[in-house]
């Protein structure tokens, strides 16, 4: 690490566990990616062998950062391999990873899958549903029941286009010419017609006869315009596409045909017949739809006993003779009559749904109709929400239903556990579904995969996966960089011994490997870090 750089330019560069600093020349030296825990890596294409040799690993594997030691090294997780892969952090680089959602097939230049082909084929085209901690791709294929797993080096992402899309020219690419873009104009809107095995999406737009190629990376997507929208032009537009032909800049009117190379038909307030738009041109008016739910915003004057934070559903929009006059009208529980004014004043809130938990949020002192019986404690299932929003409680306790009003509620949600999630077992399980094996009740691990209700718990003194079924295991917080810690009350032997520590002992975080494993920097401490089991250690509560 770069203690100082001096002014002739020479290098001042620490070493772990060497006391005097390392002098070099800047052009003697190459600078490193700042790894972390759960980063997607490779062996740089420049590296002929990596510290400790390839074993298994090849320069297509891609593989997530497991651990990173003090002097340098690191470990790797692959999907192939049941331990991590040991080599300096000078021998990798990162890579974009892979997100839940994207689509992938096989590399064309695979004959054979890492994980097999499990009866699917080069042709094969998958989502992916669920990503390893050790980078292992889950995918749903249409047609399957069972998710396909994927290697991470194996595969290669799909555009994620779909013919039919709206696009435009990414803003980042700045003035790079974009194939046959710039005879379009950067700020045209166009739609997939079809999509290239190459990764070339073919584009058609209203203006232009014929069609062009552009690869998708130079592509963003972007909301379709859609019949029945309301809209006007776009401020500053000199002049539409084809003239004004009668529409004025301030005109504002409904779409009422879209066509498949993105031209619209426009009815415009006050101009008889339809007038034919290039989408680029126009822009919506943002307004709401009948039944969705909305809040009066922060600053809006109050109306009767509704204000600020109040929810609604909206009821129907405003006119003048035939035009919409920007106002919505929505109907408050509690009021017989609607309020109406600016959609301005309006804000998206969430729907409640029949069926979820909720209860009364701790800063609603008094509820609008009432505690009928109950208090802040009490958790209840909605069982109808009135055409405003009113919402019928039931409660084990209560005789009668309960009336609330939707902004003075808080929905209860139990999130499932995930992978990365930190765990132990609940109190409640005496012996899990699979047994103790060398876990305990305090043990702490993470969750590495999971499938089907069972998870595979990655524990710092196991070397296999631990498996159990996820209902018997709790979230709990996980450890992180910086946190202030010591070695937990009354712990007899920690598990890799006390070395030079005792239970006075304070220090802070200063690693986490992907099975939980703690390295720890004590006060008054020189030298390597203490390694810790999380289930050894807690946070230090009388640190600042």
């Amino acid at each position: 690490k770069i203690s100082e750089i001096e002014n002739d330019g020479l290098l001042i560069i620490e070493i772990p566990n060497r006391p005097i600093p390392w002098q070099a020349d800047p052009s003697d030296m190459e600078k490193i990616d700042d790894f972390k825990v759960g980063d997607w890596v490779r062996v740089k294409a420049s590296v002929s062998s990596p510290k400790y040799g390839w074993e298994d690993i090849t320069r297509n594997s891609i593989g997530v950062v497991h651990s990173l030691d003090e002097d340098g090294d690191v470990g790797i997780a692959f999907c192939f391999r049941s331990k991590p892969f040991s080599c300096s952090v000078t021998d990798v680089e990162n890579v974009l990873p892979f997100h839940v959602g994207q689509e992938i097939h096989m590399t064309p230049s695979i004959t054979q899958p890492r994980l097999g082909w499990s009866n699917e084929t080069p042709a094969t085209i998958g989502k992916i549903m669920r990503i390893d901690m050790d980078g292992t791709l889950s995918a749903q294929v249409i047609g399957r029941q069972t998710l396909w797993k994927v290697s991470p080096g194996d595969a290669e992402l799909l555009s994620g286009f779909e013919v039919g899309d709206w696009v435009r020219s990414k803003p980042s690419l700045g003035t790079r010419p974009s194939y046959d873009w710039f005879n379009v104009g950067r700020e045209s809107i166009a739609v997939v017609h079809s999509i290239q095995e190459t990764g070339y999406l073919e584009l058609a737009c209203c203006f232009r006869k014929g069609r062009w190629n552009t690869h998708y990376t130079d592509l963003e997507k972007i909301p379709a315009l859609k019949v029945g929208q309301f809209v006007h032009f776009q401020k500053g537009l000199t002049e539409p596409r084809w003239g004004w032909r009668g529409a004025k800049p301030d005109s504002r009117g409904i779409i009422t045909t879209v066509h498949a190379d993105g031209e619209v038909r426009v009815a415009f307030f006050g101009l008889p017949g339809l007038w034919r738009g290039d989408p680029a041109d126009l822009e919506v008016e943002p307004m709401f739809e009948v039944g969705e739910w909305v809040r009066l915003r922060e600053g809006v004057p109050s109306w009767k006993s509704i204000g600020p934070g109040s929810v609604g559903v909206v009821h129907g929009v405003g006119y003048e003779k035939d035009e919409w006059d920007g106002t919505t009208s929505v109907s408050f529980c509690g009021e017989q009559e609607r309020w109406a004014g600016p959609s301005s004043h309006l804000e998206k809130a969430k729907k409640l749904a029949v069926g979820q938990k909720t209860r009364v949020n701790l800063a609603v002192k008094q509820p609008r109709f009432g505690w009928s019986g109950h208090s802040h404690g009490s958790v209840g299932t909605i069982a109808a929400i009135d055409a405003d929003g009113k919402l019928r409680i039931y409660t084990p306790a209560g005789s009668k239903t309960w009336m609330l009003d939707p902004s003075e509620v808080e929905t209860i949600e139990e999130e499932e556990l995930k992978i990365g999630d930190w765990v132990r077992v609940k109190p409640s399980i005496s012996t899990p579904s699979y047994q103790w094996g060398e876990v305990n009740p305090s043990s702490t691990g993470v969750v590495h995969r999971m499938e089907d209700g069972d998870l595979w718990v990655s524990f710092c003194f196991l070397d296999k996966l631990w498996l159990c079924k996820a209902g018997e295991m709790e979230r709990i917080r996980p450890f992180r960089i910086g946190d202030r810690v010591k070695i937990k009350d009354g712990l007899v032997t920690p598990r890799w011994g006390w070395g030079m520590e005792t239970h006075a002992s304070k220090g802070h975080v200063v690693g986490v490997d992907a099975n939980g494993k703690l390295r720890i920097k004590f006060l008054w401490r020189e030298g390597r870090p203490w390694i810790g089991d999380p289930a050894d250690i807690v946070l230090d509560e009388t640190s600042g």
